[in-house]
């Protein structure tokens, strides 16, 4: 069981919830702007929306919170909070009355739920960035009209489907369920030679449920871009961010811009998605680099992500406070990267024999350790507990500092091995 957080950044302890009546002198300010003390209401009561709700707050908003109990990380900071389920549409009607405009930190949204915000309170990034997104089959075909690299691919809406796919893509291919598939949940590798019977049991897996099957990428590495976009056209990307992964959860991020133009390319495709989708708020690219240096977008987060998390303390502008930038009126300018950093992630593995001494695992880092722990209060295999950003004069150091890091805290070393 977890205590109340520590927060390496700014709050040591929670937020009363009272207003802030004065902006930073550095703000942006338009006319268009929201006044401070506005309130800017967060579907989704996670970590994500932890973030976003501490730099709005910084930014002189205030911030309501629709979730589902009042001890999750972002409740436990908000200025105010609605709670109930997210399809209860007294909540809903809360929610807007109570604020200028609504963003998110989660897609699994209902859809009428975002209908009814929409037309309420500006629902920022939109609806159709959410409604593209949130169903990997639009999204896929998003990508294909824009004509942006994707993996090859058709929807499975059936058993003959499934079939028919399998014979169109002449390789191994990984089918993934269109909504709520995440960290690996949600997808079935099939070879190329799969048997009908292999079919058949996992269509029987599937449910019914609308899928999409994609052509098994040899995968050379993942990186991902953060974007952001105002309502006055400045769109703004960090990265390239390397992401390596523990089954099928992002276990380590570094920014490592990539040679030969892969780079430039990520950032390209980024940027035009952000635009095509007429984004203002903050989402993730996340692509696949495969061993012939080709860069395939696999999917698009419509929000801040795990892998944009060094940005908290390693950039002049975090991925949270460009979406709170955004959302509430304002413009936003280039993050610079003001010093080298890995991101760690802390799953619940951690705490199964008890509170981790991070202490000890700072001293051995070698390394200026930001830890971020969200306060849930569950430590679940898997669940993520929080992150630790290590800071350092080069990347090299940081990330020999993050080995050390993960083997005093007595967890695997492997992802780290090699880099």
């Amino acid at each position: 069981m977890l205590t109340p957080i520590t927060l390496a950044f700014s709050v040591r302890h929670q937020r009363s919830r009272t207003s802030f009546t004065t902006m930073p002198d550095n703000a942006s300010s338009t006319a268009a702007a929201f006044p401070a003390g506005s309130m800017i209401g967060i579907v989704g009561g996670g970590q994500l929306g932890m973030f976003f709700t501490q730099s709005a707050q910084r930014l002189g908003y205030r911030v309501c919170c629709f979730c589902q109990r009042d001890d999750e990380p972002a409740a436990r900071f908000a200025d105010e909070l609605v709670l109930g389920a997210f399809g209860d549409q007294s909540c809903i009607a809360q929610l807007v009355s109570k604020c200028e405009a609504v963003t998110y930190e989660f897609e699994s949204i209902p859809p009428e739920t975002l209908a009814q915000i929409d037309r309420e309170r500006p629902l920022d990034p939109s609806l159709k960035v959410i409604q593209t997104t949130q169903d990997r089959a639009l999204e896929k075909q998003f990508l294909s009209n824009s004509k942006i690299p994707t993996s090859q691919f058709c929807i499975v809406e059936s058993i003959e489907d499934l079939r028919q796919g399998v014979k169109a893509i002449p390789s191994a291919t990984v089918l993934k369920t269109a909504r709520d598939g995440y960290d690996g949940k949600g997808q079935w590798k099939l070879s190329a030679d799969a048997s009908a019977e292999e079919l058949e049991s996992v269509w029987e897996q599937v449910a019914g449920r609308k899928c999409t099957l994609e052509r098994l990428i040899d995968l050379e590495k993942e990186v991902s871009v953060i974007v952001a976009s105002d309502r006055y056209g400045n769109t703004h990307a960090i990265g390239p961010i390397s992401n390596e992964h523990q089954n099928h959860i992002l276990d380590i991020s570094w920014i490592d811009p990539i040679s030969d133009g892969a780079s430039a390319a990520a950032i390209e495709m980024a940027k035009r998605i952000a635009s095509q989708l007429g984004l203002v708020g903050t989402l993730c690219v996340e692509f696949f680099i495969d061993r012939n240096r080709d860069v395939l977008v696999n999917e698009i987060a419509p929000r801040p992500h795990n892998s944009g998390h060094l940005t908290i303390d390693a950039f002049s502008r975090s991925q949270f406070d460009l979406q709170a930038l955004a959302v509430s009126g304002q413009q936003i300018e280039q993050p610079v990267e003001q010093h080298p950093a890995v991101m760690l992630n802390l799953l619940g593995d951690l705490w199964q024999e008890g509170e981790p001494d991070f202490a000890a695992a700072a001293q051995s880092s070698q390394c200026d350790v930001r830890l971020h722990l969200y306060g849930k209060k569950e430590a679940r295999a898997g669940r993520k507990m929080g992150h630790a950003t290590l800071v350092a004069e080069s990347l090299e150091l940081a990330l020999s500092g993050a080995k050390r890091y993960r083997e005093a805290l007595n967890c695997s070393a492997d992802s780290v091995n090699g880099i």
